[in-house]
């Protein structure tokens, strides 16, 4: 025998005892296949359900669009309403969507409504508000998800000057108390109000903060909300007026945590203005540039220069001469991260006829199915689909759970808007819809309300959300040893 003979048995026996311990050797332990779990609970909330100001009705829509999938879903549990306005003081409802139910505002209240799933339905339930003020000083049509709570939320849409009443809605859907900070920048640097840095928000509550109080005279404001215990939902509501006559108003939604690549989607048609207000949180100076993709293509356009923006400030660029009447998105780089939002005032011509405004955010592209639970104008208006592949051709499809369906393709580099109300038109219901994309190139939707008559324009514009993914589980190897141990 050679004298390196034991040495090679002992690593034989070091090997196979690895292999017995780590699972290497498949007699002892079998891999079992990672898989996924169904989402079995989620919270969302409807922060601004408003039966404020006068002349307004509003509703939560609440969906199930497990019939608009492929392979259909048809989930089991219990949905539910509570108002949030504070332990004890309002009941669980519980809803049947089917596939809509909705949670209707009380006269002259505004109010924050948390929908509760649990069971399999919790992964295909979607829900969104929409108000419509029909007249006086803030008649504008104004519309939003309801979104699930989390610890941050940032804004680049608030205004605190004369003739804005603007205010940061803030909703805690949970049993215990949650304490929350916010950071404004302006362009004048960031600003630390007293009364925000410590705002104590009651279980099962929501407060709401009048920008003006905390930001006067400052037109261009944008926040951080932070939740240093418990997670809240966060939405701006944007009301403008000139004397006794309105100029439209909003939902600001969420936009991106700050970057410094981003792509701000579901700029609408029409004849008006379009500003970008980008905010630097950072602590250096940054330069942002700005493409545009439209029906026509993606450009730089020569009417809107690189952005200087100092450090905690805010800085608006006009884009109304780039984009037209058109509609589109704007793709926002810089070389540090900003945050950036995009107002667009539809104006329609002649002198009795007034304005409505629509806030776009930054998201994220599609990543699977998205969707909406309200395709339908409350005025019986139109609903648009807003679609943009900025890198490659991209195609979505369209579908319902009444059995509509739609495929809609986005050439490279381009937008493109679709009225698809006959594809969601319902004989009943709010018309919701799901939009799932086909390809691997980046899309980014968002659905439009509209209507147009002798009062003026009314438009809302919202993202489409995606619903959640199924839990991934962790891989698991079999091992008999431990029935015996």
């Amino acid at each position: 025998m050679r004298r390196d003979a034991p040495v090679f048995a002992a690593a034989v026996v070091i090997a196979v005892l690895v292999s017995f311990f780590t699972g290497a050797t498949a007699a002892h332990r079998k891999v079992v296949s990672a898989g996924t779990a169904p989402v079995t609970g989620r919270t969302l909330v409807c922060p601004v359900i408003n039966g404020l100001p006068l002349h307004t009705t509003a509703s939560g829509v609440v969906a199930d669009v497990g019939a608009a999938l492929s392979p259909p879903v048809r989930g089991a549990g219990t949905v539910t309403a509570t108002v949030l306005a504070g332990i004890g003081k309002s009941p669980a409802r519980k809803l049947r969507p089917a596939p809509t139910a909705a949670v209707h505002s009380k006269a002259n209240v505004s109010q924050a409504v948390a929908i509760t799933a649990t069971g399999t339905i919790a992964g295909t339930v979607v829900a969104d508000g929409v108000s419509e003020t029909s007249s006086g000083r803030y008649r504008a049509l104004a519309g939003g998800g309801c979104l699930a709570p989390q610890t941050d939320w940032w804004f680049a849409g608030g205004n605190g000057r004369l003739g804005f009443t603007d205010r940061l809605i803030l909703a805690n859907p949970s049993n215990s108390q949650a304490n929350v900070a916010v950071t404004v920048w302006t362009p004048h640097g960031v600003d630390a109000p007293p009364r925000l840095a410590d705002i104590r928000i009651p279980p099962l509550s929501r407060q709401s903060i009048g920008i003006l109080a905390v930001a006067p005279d400052i037109d261009t404001v944008a926040m951080h909300v932070h939740a240093e215990s418990g997670a809240v939902t966060a939405a701006i509501v944007d009301r403008r007026s000139s004397g006794l006559n309105s100029n439209g108003g909003d939902l600001v939604p969420p936009t991106l945590p700050p970057n410094r690549h981003q792509v701000v989607a579901g700029l609408p048609a029409g004849t008006g203005t379009r500003t970008l207000v980008v905010a630097n949180p950072g602590t250096s100076d940054t330069t942002v540039t700005v493409k545009v993709v439209t029906a026509q293509g993606e450009y730089t356009p020569s009417s809107v220069k690189p952005i200087d923006v100092g450090p905690g400030r805010t800085a608006t660029a006009d884009l109304t001469k780039a984009f037209g009447t058109g509609s589109g998105a704007v793709v926002v780089d810089s070389d540090h991260p900003v945050l950036a939002q995009v107002r667009t005032m539809i104006v329609p011509s002649g002198p009795k006829l007034r304005p409505d405004l629509s806030w776009a955010a930054a998201t994220q592209p599609l990543s699977g199915p998205a969707a909406v639970a309200i395709g339908r104008d409350p005025d019986g208006g139109v609903c648009v689909l807003m679609l943009s592949a900025p890198e490659g051709d991209a195609s979505v499809r369209i579908t319902t759970p009444s059995g509509g369906d739609q495929v809609v393709h986005v050439d490279a580099r381009h937008s493109v808007s679709v009225d698809i109300t006959d594809t969601v038109r319902a004989k009943s219901g709010d018309w919701p819809f799901v939009v799932t994309p086909i390809g691997d190139a980046p899309v980014y939707a968002t659905r439009q309300l509209y209507f147009s008559g002798a009062h003026g324009a009314l438009v809302t514009t919202e993202p489409i959300a995606p619903l959640p993914s199924p839990i991934p589980l962790p891989r698991v190897r079999q091992d008999p040893r431990i029935a015996v141990r």
